[in-house]
């Protein structure tokens, strides 16, 4: 049965892909950081699959950030100069772009007189900031513009966002201050800070998510159907299928205005499709939750209990222990072996272990999606230093074995739940000392 979807419905959608998305974020930040170099091989099963996951967390990020942005930018259809949301969208752009760059002064050098060139680097805060201002400048020539719908304008400028990059970077920098150029490219040379996000592909990502949320914010009782699911997953699809056929299709098209070819960049829209079959999966469980919550109810009561987790963990260890005993290599496929499917399944038990023990809720859930920028902030600050120039990767970089990187990371984590759980405390302190900050 499809009925209506309520606001709450709506909202919830977008935060759920917020909270997956800055959930993926924190436990892929802290292994990067701290996994030993020697296990970063896609020799590894399971570092291989952890590996494309980790690869899907920034455009789920950066889409997202779009899809709720503009979806709350244009959802009350004011006029553009009498839109509060057009006001505040330019605040939190700005702030973002003052976050990114804060995060990246190491005050801890700047008092001994050194000065990195890591402060004028683009990053993941500063691309989406700006990437927010010129939603909005295009919402404004919308308003201006109205026969174009705004998902279309945006529409454009994600998919240019994309063709455009090796024409971008076949553009020479050498004239300009590396604050530029790290804004629109990463740069070919071997400096030692350069930019690992700038404007030109990841603006093509925001954008893409301004389209879905600029639709959403007309055409929200559709979403909750099975015909959008179905259009979304569909469109996925063929995104992860067929890019680089489509792209060699209209290639020809730009080559006369003198763009580079761009038919390679086919991995991009990929990950979009990728994002969409995100997108469509979590509508389609949204749709259909009712029957889940009861099937699980009644026909998966085992998942509700501990066998699962102490029979993986069981099971892991004997696998484990059998492998180290025996000095068994056997392979249950190339990636694959015996003992590190025991390791798998240890940590399948680990995972839902804390899963039971960690006071998690829904509505917990979807406030860590609403707090995205406190949670980025604080993580860069306590795992990279950002700021006062220490953290934990001063201490961790690169030391730990898998296991180490995963309890880790689950812990790291678990951090930031509790933080958010308890969200309004630190909030009311900060609130009395910085007495001059007032609430939205």
């Amino acid at each position: 049965m499809e009925q209506e979807p309520k606001k709450e419905q709506r909202l919830a959608f977008i935060d759920i892909a917020r909270s997956i998305a800055i959930l993926m974020m924190l436990e892929g930040h802290f292994i990067v950081m701290s996994l030993q170099d020697k296990f970063r091989s896609d020799d590894y099963f399971i570092y291989s699959i952890w590996k494309f996951t980790r690869g899907f967390t920034a455009p789920l990020f950066f889409t997202v950030s779009g899809l709720v942005f503009t979806y709350l930018l244009v959802r009350k259809n004011k006029p553009f100069f009498h839109n509060e949301r057009v006001r505040k969208g330019l605040k939190r752009g700005v702030q973002l772009l003052f976050w990114g760059y804060f995060l990246q002064v190491n005050l801890y050098y700047l008092l001994q007189g050194y000065f990195s060139g890591y402060l004028f680097i683009f990053h993941v805060l500063q691309c989406i900031g700006l990437s927010l201002i010129i939603i909005i400048v295009f919402s404004g020539i919308q308003s201006l513009v109205r026969f174009i719908p705004l998902s279309l304008w945006l529409g454009i400028v994600g998919f240019l966002g994309f063709i455009l990059r090796p024409t971008i970077y076949s553009l020479d920098f050498s004239g300009v201050h590396p604050i530029i150029e790290n804004i629109l490219v990463v740069a070919s040379d071997d400096r030692p800070f350069k930019s690992i996000f700038a404007l030109f592909p990841w603006v093509g990502f925001v954008a893409f998510g301004g389209m879905m949320g600029a639709y959403l914010s007309v055409h929200a009782a559709k979403v909750y159907t099975n015909r959008y699911v179905l259009i979304l997953f569909l469109t996925g699809l063929i995104l992860n299928i067929f890019p680089g056929v489509l792209l060699k299709m209209i290639q020809p098209y730009f080559m006369f205005l003198g763009l580079k070819p761009f038919a390679h960049m086919g991995y991009l829209f990929a990950r979009l499709g990728q994002v969409f079959l995100a997108f469509s999966l979590i509508i389609f469980i949204g749709i259909y939750k009712p029957y889940f919550k009861h099937i699980f109810s009644t026909k998966l009561v085992v998942f509700q209990t501990w066998v699962i987790p102490i029979t993986s963990a069981i099971l892991g260890l004997s696998i484990i222990a059998y492998s180290y005993l025996t000095g068994s290599q056997y392979h249950i496929f190339s990636t694959l072996t015996l003992y590190a499917f025991g390791n798998l399944l240890l940590f399948i038990a680990l995972v839902y272990t804390l899963a039971k023990l960690i006071p998690w809720n829904f509505e917990l859930f979807l406030k860590m999606g609403q707090k995205t920028l406190s949670i980025y902030i604080i993580h860069v600050i306590i795992l990279y230093g950002g700021i006062f120039g220490f953290g934990l990767s001063d201490f961790l970089s690169s030391k730990l074995h898998p296991w180490g990187s995963v309890i880790g990371a689950m812990l790291f984590m678990t951090l930031f739940v509790y933080f958010i759980k308890y969200y309004e405390f630190f909030d009311n302190y900060y609130q009395k000392i910085f007495f001059w900050k007032k609430k939205d």
